[in-house]
């Protein structure tokens, strides 16, 4: 457990496990719902990263590509990936400041988050769904996130892989 604490980037910390963490206290004060019901430390550990990597793929799927429709961001915004790494070589603050990038993003995440489990546990006493029926389809979306999560590391993989053989 030590030792999976000391791989612990800050990446990790501010983008995961932060996230996680209020979105637990906010699912414990504004929906009275216990998101992590353990006092064992290195379950909580490990649930909160589990969700905290939920969070930040939700953002990076969902949140993100929203906010390009809605003209949040906009074109300014956007270069090309081989930009981004010349000039992370040029410029080391680059990558702290995309580190705090993907953190906020993942903030808009969580109280998206909270926002549609508050609405889904309206629903749910209105309509008297069935538990189960909830967490399967809890797990379905989880099943899809994490495959478009995977097909997008995959692309990711592959255009970082091209852009070291253009620039050899």
């Amino acid at each position: 457990m030590e030792n999976f604490f000391n791989k612990l980037e800050n990446y990790n910390i501010f983008n995961y496990i932060l996230p996680a963490i209020i979105f637990d206290i906010g699912c414990k004060i504004y929906i009275s719902l216990t998101i992590i019901p353990t006092s064992n430390v290195v379950i909580a550990a490990f649930a909160y990263y589990f969700i905290g990597l939920v969070i930040s793929r939700i953002g990076s799927l969902i949140v993100k590509p929203l906010l390009w429709k809605l003209n949040i961001l906009n074109k300014e915004y956007s270069s090309k990936e081989s930009d981004f790494y010349k000039a992370e070589e040029k410029d080391p603050k680059i990558k702290i400041l995309f580190t705090d990038y993907n953190m906020y993003r993942n903030f808009i995440s969580t109280f998206f988050l909270l926002i549609i489990v508050k609405l889904v546990t309206i629903i749910q006493e209105h309509i008297a769904l069935n538990p189960t029926f909830v967490h399967t389809i809890i797990i379905l979306l989880l099943l899809v996130l994490f495959i478009l999560s995977y097909k997008k590391q995959l692309q990711y993989i592959y255009k970082r892989v091209n852009n070291m053989k253009r620039s050899s």
